[in-house]
């Protein structure tokens, strides 16, 4: 089982509808190993697009150094640099929705994307 360091990046948003209640929006997880990643934005690859976009600013070895825009094409903090072990987060209020992504490098099986 081939296992690399892996770009995971928990992208959510949160309302509470106020008719019923629950929780409008939800969180979704975006892997993608460091070997696969360029400079430029990240395609993530998958059927939902997140409320975010990652793009990758330096790449090493063992860190990525990226920058995160808003749907409106706003920088959400940043430059955010990750090696190993340590995560970056952020969060806003856009109205009544509450937005939020973490950001960490951790090894994975990268097996799905050979």
């Amino acid at each position: 089982m081939a296992r690399s360091l892996m770009l995971k990046f928990v992208d959510g948003s949160s309302k509470e509808c106020e008719v019923t209640g629950r929780n409008m929006g939800g969180t979704t997880t975006y892997y993608k190993p460091l070997w696969a990643l360029k400079k430029g934005e990240v395609d993530w690859a998958s059927k939902s697009s997140p409320d975010h976009t990652v793009i990758v600013k330096e790449l090493e070895n063992d860190k990525v150094v990226v920058d995160v825009k808003n749907n409106r094409g706003n920088l959400c903090g940043g430059p955010y640099e990750l090696y190993v072990g340590n995560e970056s987060r952020y969060s806003y209020m856009f109205g009544e929705w509450s937005y939020f992504f973490r950001l960490t490098l951790e090894w994975g099986d990268d097996k799905e994307f050979r």
